[in-house]
């Protein structure tokens, strides 16, 4: 039976300031391309962002400009967002770094490939030295450029099909010998390091016989090792003329397939508004209420990840306090908008009031 929560994906941007995260953001929502150019310059606001995208019948929750505590709380998955022309700061190589130690799940995609500066080669040179402790680092497309030496799309390492727009619809084609032959280097680059991390023995006694493993093999062993968190995938994003955004489909489909979801998270640990420990909680909307509030305004409008149970009209804060929810609005069907009669505070427990419970550790 599937899992209530299964087709949904609760996903946290983050990067440098000025990384294209914004416009990243925008452009997975489905934003009118004609408002892209305009959040270009806009790239550097630090409102707190959450919409919503359905694709492949999965709704996928996007936030960004979060507090970075709340963001690692509420999102089940990150998406590094690195800028090629710009380079990363010490904070997000902190961050990295934080991930990897609590193993949370997340990929990167370097943005502003279109940029004439841009190198994808050197920026991918650069994460694996600055973020060589941890899982692999895999590289799992280059970008494809037209006869004016435009961004035209992105080949995918693992297929070796390209993902054109420079067409009026996004095309997926087979690679000719020539674009085959530039990417041989990378791909047994991408095999090797697969292999490397990969518990599929068919895969690695292919490889050891000298067999090249089949393009089927190749995708479930890096969604997997993806999935569990062994491998972290790179994968690159830029504008192309028209504001038609390169790459876009693929990185929804890369948050879809190689992205947990819910039901793999663990349900924090909790007690009783007394201290007293309580059993594991299972990640289920039939389970006892534990949520969290992420993101608090000063107008009563508080954001609510749910890693358990369900929200009722009155719930209880922080194991003392019984709160009423005037109104409320789902992002997913585990993140929901709540309008309350009193302001919340962020990282307040909201549980049931016939069984309140304290959030004592986020199982991120």
């Amino acid at each position: 039976m599937t899992h209530p929560w299964s087709n949904d994906r609760v996903i946290g941007l983050v990067g440098p300031k000025g990384s294209g995260k914004t416009f990243l953001l925008n452009a997975l929502l489905g934003t009118d391309p004609e408002d892209l150019e305009r959040l270009v310059d806009e790239d550097r606001s630090d409102e707190p962002t959450v919409g919503v995208v359905t694709w492949r019948e999965t709704d996928i929750a996007l936030m960004d400009n979060l507090d970075q505590e709340a963001l690692l709380h509420a999102a089940d998955a990150l998406i590094f967002v690195i800028a090629s022309c710009d380079g990363v700061d010490a904070e997000t190589a902190e961050l990295w770094q934080r991930c990897a130690e609590e193993e949370i799940p997340r990929f990167v995609v370097i943005t502003k490939l279109d940029d004439e500066r841009a190198d994808m080669d050197e920026t991918v040179a650069v994460l694996r030295r600055l973020f060589s402790d941890g899982p692999e680092l895999i590289r799992l497309t280059m970008p494809v450029l037209d006869d004016d030496e435009e961004l035209a799309g992105f080949i995918d390492l693992a297929t070796t099909q390209i993902w054109n727009w420079t067409t009026p619809e996004l095309s997926i084609i087979e690679s000719d010998p020539e674009h085959v032959g530039l990417i041989a280097e990378a791909r047994e680059d991408l095999i090797s390091d697969v292999a490397m991390i990969s518990e599929d023995d068919k895969l690695t006694n292919a490889l050891m016989l000298g067999m090249q493993p089949s393009i089927d093999a190749l995708m479930s062993a890096l969604e997997e090792a993806s999935i569990n968190g062994d491998a972290q995938l790179i994968v690159g994003h830029g504008l192309r003329e028209n504001d038609v955004t390169v790459g876009t489909e693929f990185i929804l489909d890369l948050i879809v397939d190689a992205l947990p979801d819910p039901s793999l998270r663990l349900c924090p640990v909790v007690s009783s508004p007394d201290g007293t420990a309580q059993l594991p909680i299972d990640a289920d909307p039939q389970s006892p209420l534990v949520a969290e509030v992420i993101h608090a305004d000063a107008d009563a409008l508080s954001l609510v990840r749910i890693y358990s149970g369900q929200l009722s009209e009155q719930v209880m804060a922080d194991g003392n306090l019984i709160i009423t929810i005037d109104d409320e609005t789902a992002m997913t069907s585990n993140l929901v908008w709540i309008v309350t009669e009193e302001p919340l505070i962020n990282f307040m427990t909201l549980s049931s009031p016939d069984f309140p419970l304290i959030i004592q550790n986020i199982n991120v």
